[in-house]
Parts: C-alpha cells; structure tokens; sequence
C-alpha cells in the first residue's frame, strides 16, 4: 500500500457523514476488548490450567494479531473518506481509501483462515485425542480445512491481480468489485456452515449422557451468529455493492465482516475459557482443578507448555484389537465439561482408559463442576465405568 497521505476531508463533510468517526472507532474498540480478552483468557487457561498448547492455540493469535490489522486498516479508511458520502470525499482521498480496502480484503480473508483454522483443529484436538482412531469426521474436518485454505489463496491472488496495474482499482482495467464480494461471501457461507455442522454430528460419538451432549454442543452454539452475520452481509451486498456510494458501502461491508471475524474468535475460544470462567468465576471445582503437571508431580518448563502437542497417548495393538472389538466411539473430550484435569504430563486428559481418569470419575473428581446435572453425571460416569470393564 502506498503511504498513507494527510487527509484533506473538512470537517463539515464529516458532520454530514451518514457513518460518524466516532462510531468506526467505538466499534472497532469493541471487537478488539472481546478478541482479546476471549483470546488471552484462552491463553491463560491452557498455560495454568491445562499447561499444554497446541496448534489451535497458536492459529487463534494469528487470528488476533490479523483482527487487530483489521481495526487499524478499518479506521485509516475511515480517516480517507469511509462513512462519507462520495460527493463530499475528494479525489486523492478517494483513491487511498480503495487501496486501503483492497489490502483490507486480503487480510480479512487471511485472519478468518485461521480463526476457523483454530476452531476445527480444536475438532481435532477434542474429538480424536493421542490413541482413538480416525474416522469419517476425522477426514471431513482435514477436507474442509483444506478447502479452506485454498479458498483464502484463490481470493488473496483474486483481489490482489484484480487491476492493472497493481493497487489501481480506482482504474478502469479491473474485474468485477462486485462479482468478487457476492462470491466470497457465498463461499464463506457454506464454509460457516460446515465448521457448525461438524461438532453436532461427532458430539452424538461420545460415550456420555444425551443430558452432557446438549450442555457440551450449547458451547459451540455460539457459532451459529457467525453464518449469521455471512447471510446478513450478502443480503446487503446483492442489491447495494454495486451501487456509486462506495465510502459508505463499503464500511458497512467491513463492519459485517469483522463482526463475523470477531463472531469466530469467541466461538473458537469459548470452550477453553468455559474452564477458567467455571474456576475462577464460579468458584467451583477450585479444590479438584489441578493442572496435569500438579497431577503428576512433575513440573513443566516453558518449552514443554509452548510445544505444541495433543492430550492422550498412543493406542497399543491390544488396545485397539479391544476398541475394534467393543465399537466404542470417541471418548468424552473432559476437559470442556469439567475443570478438573486428571492426567500424566498433559498426554492422557482425554484418554477414558488411563486409571487417573477412573479414578476422577469415581472419586475425588465427583464434586468437580460439569455442564450437566449432578443424576446426569452419575449416570453417565456408571455407563463409562461399565464400558471400562
């Protein structure tokens, strides 16, 4: 982008601004206190609680630091012209507000890449920890992964060569501004659509009461504001897109879009700050909430915290001869439903057939706060214990 010049807008087109400065700056402060404070709870819990990060993790902060950008590419469009009316924006202004929004584009696709990318490896991370087989949702999750992907290359290399030359889409030697925002949003739908469906049809797997199902899907719940606010975005952009007034369409497409980004963030997080909000706010489950080092009276460094790896542990030939045998779905990703976290070294949180998990289950674990009612736990703790035997 080229430098950003002194802008030469009056002050009287900017009290004529259907789009105030005031409110571009107040919502782009409230998208950045939410993304950060979901985003560094979740960091907080998986460094004290959990004392484990993993690729998720790491996706997620690149999906901050992308919605910080977002904001800051957001308010310099606001200072060239965004939320005035084209008549009142002048010429120089106007084309760095196009710049601006064309390298808006690209990193909004990039920054919604990885919040998605954290959400589905969090799939992964939950559903099909160290030792349980991959199945159909395993490979469902790694297609849409990489759809994904290759979606956020095709619209980078499409907004980014859509003129010539390069960074002159005020020009008339451009594609179709109008094509290329009804197609992403379209494609950002169904993608919205298959990260939602995914929890719902691997929840139904786990060995846990219907009770526990409903309580551990209501966290992913959340995510359905996010095709939400997809559909609201084109249901604007087919009849106003193409319209001449592009310093006031234009902002409210950007609004929409980072009310979707920051939708996402809080959605991907919110099952591992359930945990910290339980322990810390609620005040329960305080006294059984140990950290998988505490469990095993093994300190962590900060390198085996950072490394990325994933709860469980590999599955042994006569473990899998047994799992084969019995047709037992995935286990209860515990963690989420309950703050307590019995394990060795952060590798068998997840793994029902460890003894520190029975023993949770069945004892000391028993108070620990779950998203389900106390018969409810009972019961299903009697169901799992049967299947261990």
């Amino acid at each position: 982008m080229s430098p950003t010049l002194p802008s030469t807008i009056t002050d009287e087109a900017r009290a004529r601004a259907p789009i105030s400065s005031a409110t571009v700056v107040g919502v782009s402060v409230l998208y950045l206190i939410l993304a950060t404070v979901f985003t560094g709870t979740r960091i907080y819990t998986r460094y004290t609680v959990y004392q484990q990060f993993w690729w998720d993790d790491w996706s997620m902060v690149l999906a901050w630091m992308g919605t910080i950008a977002l904001c800051t590419l957001f308010i310099m469009m606001m200072q060239h012209g965004g939320g005035l009316r084209r008549d009142d924006e002048p010429t120089r202004d106007y084309k760095l507000y196009l710049e601006i929004f064309q390298d808006l584009q690209m990193v909004a696709r990039t920054s919604m890449f990885f919040a998605k990318l954290s959400i589905l490896l969090l799939y992964v991370r939950l559903f099909y920890p160290k030792g349980v087989a991959r199945s159909l949702f395993w490979w469902i999750i790694q297609a849409v992964i990489w759809l994904n992907f290759l979606y956020t290359v095709g619209l980078i290399l499409a907004i980014a060569l859509q003129c010539v030359p390069y960074h002159k889409p005020y020009g008339s030697s451009c594609v179709d501004q109008y094509m290329v925002l009804i197609s992403a949003s379209i494609i950002n739908i169904i993608s919205d659509l298959l990260v939602l469906l995914i929890p719902m049809a691997s929840l139904w797997r786990l060995n846990m009461s219907r009770k526990r199902k409903w309580a551990v899907w209501a966290l992913f719940a959340f995510g359905t504001l996010a095709p939400i606010a997809s559909i609201a975005r084109l249901a604007y952009q087919i009849p106003m897109a193409d319209g001449t007034d592009t310093t006031v369409i234009y902002m409210i497409v950007v609004l929409l879009a980072l009310a979707e980004q920051v939708i996402a963030m809080v959605a991907g997080n919110a099952p591992v700050v359930s945990a910290w909000f339980v322990r810390l706010v609620l005040k329960r489950g305080k006294r059984d909430a140990v950290s998988p080092a505490e469990a095993a009276n093994v300190p962590r460094t900060l390198t085996q915290r950072f490394w990325p790896d994933r709860e469980g542990h590999q599955e042994s030939p006569k473990e899998r001869r047994l799992r084969k045998w019995k047709r037992s779905g995935a286990s209860d990703p515990y963690p989420i439903t309950i703050t307590t976290v019995q394990s060795t070294a952060s590798q068998e949180a997840l793994d029902p057939r460890h003894r520190s998990l029975g023993d949770a289950e069945s004892g000391r674990g028993s108070e620990a706060w779950e998203l389900s009612e106390n018969a409810s736990i009972a019961a299903g703790t009697k169901r799992h214990t049967q299947n261990l035997n």
